[in-house]
């Protein structure tokens, strides 16, 4: 067409245009009319999504894209968002936790616009489920934070109470109890102060907040306050004709009183919540009640009466076809046979477990089973069986605690890179979906233009233009397209490529800890080995004095060449240990050991060393103390480990105080119970700032230089201790002191 033609055709096409407006109230329906009919069918697809969401999610996700469509087509942004809800909320409900996370970030592009909108909160608490969900509770707590705001510009109280409950549950998964405890107690100061009037369930939300406010402090191990709060929430279940809720509180003062070893009170209301559990058939509480009973018998030395109330726990769980709580109660039964001698019966309802941890893929109870069987085994005498069962629970245990944490940082390592790049694919998908709308919104125009131009030649032009934007948007379309596909594709090679540099990087970190552990032993040998040469050098030129001279004879010559060998003896005796500890990093053999040997074993390694650096030492070790089972050469570089931090802590500290009067000091103690045996580390050093304390133990964490630390040594120690059914405990003030104490169970 010349350009002639097309300057004719766009000005024939304004004149129309503008005599639209004569011609189509001539030919066309009321638009105002249009538009009201069009919002009442969009009212009606928004009413029946909201219905749909749980009980049809399918048919909701239906009514939600015909909402999208007319919400966007008419203009009307309230509307629109609660189609974008509808289509958040069903993918959540179906388990599509990515699409459900692009519909709430959708609508998340209102939010500047929302203001403290019931709307906005919707979004922020429906994002941090679905965060939650994908197993990303950083995100989900940085989102809903987003929501706090103080008291006087809450518009609705519900949600909001909502939103800090959600952020109570992730604080307490963080184990930041703090920040928990504060949003529980929050909820509590909303429904008693004035605004608390707009509180819907008002009792049952602060009976909640209670109970949950309970069971952080419990986390926290302030049993005292746990126990407060968990009667505060029986009270106000009571008052309020809650019964399930008022059992649940009741299993927990229970439990609480059982770790304030306080079993008489314990056992009275562990069997008010059987009762009660009973009287309004809650089978998952009955099972907890019987438990609860039961373990306080096994525990008091009672394992008949146990045995009677675990084999309730069967039946209850039977019934219930609870198969994580059939396989608990077949080990705990097994327990009571085992503590009343009667190994076949043990045994019997050991291998019953063991089948059906197998058959259901419960790793958590396999690891029980293999850990009870090991037991059983080596109480037998059946030793080599024994030991196999250990390799089972220690492989099963490891492989829980690595997959967890493997997926854990394989998350956080790309997540970033998905989020940035879901922005940009979402950025492109809404401009194909505005472009789309605009395109109906030619054709639309474009047919009621048709329908009043009677030129014929008109019409072939407005086809042909009609034509052009058509292939135009579709090679667009084609072309956003292919960008996303790109864009994917980079983004799975660059995920790719991340975690397999970041496994690299993990074993290679796991190299430089070994060779960390092997040099600091390597600094106090070379002192060690210098003494006894020096002694045989020394003997040496006496001998060749007296053989110049004449003057020896054969008692002389056997009293020097006894102490050669004496000083030959005490060589080889520090470079076998060294070969055997080194040695010790590979396969982990459990032995019947005295840990004062241990603790003697690694002072002969650094002692020298450390007293060189100024450090002073005081050992106070129990000479009557008892056995334990454990790898040597694994606790000693346990030992190792928390002998270096402390030197570093007492050497970083002297630094800063090198003007002042300060004495480098490590104290070293051991000590013993009726069934534990204890070990303490304690330096007058720097302290561990309460910030990071909770942190010590992670892998790779630490507060040294890249030089000095891999952050490897406590987390090693800390897995080989819990692989050996033990504790590790530190405290610390900063400035101060840090004290690191090991339990041990006795043999």
């Amino acid at each position: 067409m010349s350009r002639f033609g097309k300057h004719t055709t766009i000005v024939l096409a304004f004149w129309l245009f503008m005599q639209f407006p004569t011609l189509q109230a001539q030919v066309s329906p009321d638009s105002s009319l249009t538009s009201k009919s069009e919002e009442k069918v969009l009212a009606n697809l928004i009413s029946e999504g909201r219905d749909n969401v749980v009980k049809n999610p399918d048919k909701a996700l239906d009514n939600g894209l015909q909402a999208l469509v007319l919400a966007k087509k008419l203009g009307d942004t309230r509307f629109e968002i609660e189609a974008l809800l509808i289509l958040a909320e069903s993918n959540f409900t179906l388990g599509q936790y990515e699409n459900s996370s692009r519909y709430y970030n959708r609508a998340l592009n209102f939010y500047d616009q929302l203001g403290n909108s019931d709307a906005k909160y919707k979004i922020l608490i429906g994002l941090g489920r679905v965060y939650d969900a994908e197993k990303n509770p950083e995100l989900a707590i940085s989102t809903l934070e987003r929501g706090l705001a103080s008291d006087e510009n809450i518009n609705n109280i519900n949600l909001y109470i909502d939103l800090l409950e959600l952020l109570g549950e992730l604080y307490q998964k963080q184990g930041n109890y703090r920040k928990s405890a504060e949003m529980y107690s929050k909820v509590l100061a909303i429904v008693d102060n004035p605004m608390g009037r707009k509180v819907l369930l008002k009792e049952k939300i602060k009976s909640d907040a209670f109970f949950k406010l309970g069971q952080v402090k419990k986390n926290s191990g302030e049993l005292v306050e746990s126990l407060s709060n968990f009667k505060q929430a029986a009270e106000i279940s009571i008052n309020n004709f809650d019964s399930l809720s008022y059992s649940n509180a009741l299993q927990e003062i229970a439990l609480t009183y059982y770790l304030l070893q306080k079993p008489d009170s314990a056992n009275f209301y562990f069997t008010a919540s059987y009762a009660i559990s009973n009287k309004i058939s809650d089978t998952v509480g009955m099972i907890q009640g019987l438990q609860g009973i039961a373990d306080i018998y096994l525990d008091s030395g009672n394992p008949t009466q146990a045995l009677y109330y675990y084999n309730q726990q069967l039946t209850v769980a039977q019934k219930l076809k609870n198969i994580p709580a059939i396989t608990e109660s077949l080990v705990k039964i097994s327990r009571c046979y085992l503590s009343s001698g009667d190994i076949s019966n043990a045994s019997k309802y050991l291998n019953r477990a063991l089948a059906i941890a197998r058959q259901n893929n419960l790793t958590q109870s396999l690891a029980d089973v293999y850990q009870y069987l090991a037991i059983l085994n080596e109480g037998q005498g059946r030793y080599r069986d024994a030991l196999e069962f250990y390799k089972m629970w220690v492989e099963t245990r490891d492989s829980i605690y690595f997959e967890e944490t493997g997926q854990k940082l394989a998350k956080l390592q790309i997540l970033y890179e998905i989020s940035q790049k879901e922005k940009e694919n979402e950025l492109l998908r809404q401009n194909s979906e505005i472009q789309n709308l605009q395109l109906n919104k030619t054709r639309y125009q474009t047919r009621i233009l048709i329908l009043i131009i009677i030129i014929f030649i008109t019409l072939i032009v407005l086809l042909i233009i009609l034509f052009r934007s058509k292939q135009k948007e579709i090679a667009k379309r084609l072309e956003t397209e292919q960008r996303i596909t790109d864009l994917n594709r980079e983004l799975e090679r660059r995920m790719i490529q991340e975690i397999k540099k970041q496994e690299k990087q993990q074993l290679l970190l796991a190299q430089k800890s070994k060779l960390e552990s092997l040099g600091t032993l390597a600094a106090g040998i070379a002192h060690e080995i210098n003494q006894p040469l020096g002694g045989i050098s020394m003997g040496l030129d006496n001998i060749l004095l007296k053989v110049q001279d004449k003057s020896y004879n054969d008692e002389y010559m056997k009293e020097k060449i006894a102490s050669l060998f004496e000083n030959v003896e005490r060589i080889k005796k520090i470079i076998d240990h060294i070969r055997y500890f080194s040695r010790a990093q590979k396969p982990i053999t459990f032995t019947q050991i005295n840990i004062n040997d241990v603790v003697n074993s690694s002072l002969f390694m650094v002692s020298t060393q450390y007293e060189n650096h100024g450090v002073k030492m005081e050992v106070t070790l129990d000479e009557n103390i008892g056995s334990i089972t454990a790898d040597k050469y694994k606790l000693e570089q346990v030992i190792l480990n928390l002998l270096s931090n402390a030197k570093y802590a007492v050497d970083e500290k002297g630094e800063k105080h090198a003007n002042h009067q300060y004495t480098k000091l490590i104290e070293i103690k051991t000590w013993q119970d009726n069934n534990q045996v204890y070990l303490s580390v304690r330096d007058n050093g720097m302290g561990i700032p309460d910030k990071i304390i909770d942190k010590i133990f992670d892998p790779f964490f630490t507060t040294k230089s890249e030089e000095r630390g891999t952050g490897l040594g406590l987390s090693v120690s800390y897995a080989f201790i819990k692989d050996l059914l033990g504790d590790i405990k530190v405290e610390s003030i900063e400035g101060e002191y840090t004290r690191f104490e090991i339990s041990l169970p006795k043999m």
